[in-house]
């Protein structure tokens, strides 16, 4: 069983998808937990393995899920002083401790608009260690012949791939469609995720920016979502081309992966007055 679990982690990272890895470290009593025992839970509800059943693999699943939505691992202990299995309703007496690990594929980028912004965004934030997902409602530009960089490629109705996607602490979305529509419809899916990316950025000047932002606040999106936002995406540099643009939003999406983000001017805060 041990096997089919580690089986099942590999392929859910290879796969692009983040989880949590619950593993019994000790136990004591009549619980029929093991040390040893481990079970996979995947961003998408998928398991593999079990630590037991009952009660405990309720609260194990509940940790698991808030393990991958806040990205970080979690030990959960229930001994003597917390009542032990008994104070979760479970007949059998003892006492139990868990750790849950964090399963990260690595940071995903979502690139919504294959021009020629995105194309340049998508090559660099490869080279930087993203895993890219190309977005664009045109197929003859969001294809693997034209972005061999990309994870993945999707040629559709982007607001509704938007609306199908997770989030989460290793997502970052970066809004570089080809008009200010597009990026608005988008947006507002993004903004539904739950839990946010961990990064959202969106392309546009500040008078398109601000506007965007009213429209929002107007359909009810409250402004502390709203100042999630990095616009006009990318630190400010002063570039304008393609390339120069991507190198600033890849700048600032690192800085958002090492924690650095709190040290560089929000763009947000300035369409929000």
């Amino acid at each position: 069983m041990m096997i089919d679990v580690l089986s099942a982690a590999v392929s859910t990272i290879a796969a692009g998808r983040s989880a949590a890895l619950v593993t019994v470290v000790q136990s004591s009593g009549s619980t029929p937990a093991k040390p040893g025992f481990k079970m996979l839970v995947t961003e998408d509800g998928a398991r593999t393995g079990t630590v037991g059943g009952g009660a405990l693999e309720s609260i194990a699943i509940e940790t698991a899920n808030r393990v991958i939505a806040k990205g970080q691992s979690e030990r959960l202990v229930l001994d003597e002083a917390s009542g032990g299995l008994a104070a979760i309703g479970m007949a059998c007496q003892g006492g139990i401790e868990l750790f849950i690990e964090f399963l990260s594929a690595g940071p995903e980028v979502c690139i919504y608009g294959a021009g020629h912004v995105g194309i340049a965004l998508g090559e660099l934030a490869a080279f930087a260690g993203f895993r890219v997902i190309l977005v664009d409602d045109r197929p003859e530009l969001a294809c693997a012949e034209r972005a061999p960089f990309a994870r993945e490629t999707y040629a559709g109705d982007m607001a509704e791939f938007a609306r199908t996607r997770p989030g989460g602490p290793d997502k970052y979305v970066a809004i570089v469609t080809r008009g200010h529509t597009f990026d608005e419809q988008v947006l507002r899916e993004v903004l539904r995720q739950d839990p946010l990316p961990h990064y959202i950025g969106m392309m546009g000047s500040v008078h398109k920016v601000r506007t965007c932002f009213e429209n929002l606040r107007a359909a009810g999106y409250p402004d502390e979502l709203i100042a999630r936002v990095r616009a006009p995406i990318g630190l400010p540099i002063g570039g304008d081309t393609p390339k120069e643009i991507a190198v600033s939003i890849v700048a600032e999406m690192i800085s958002f992966r090492y924690g650095r983000h709190h040290n560089v001017p929000g763009s947000a805060a300035l369409t929000l007055r």
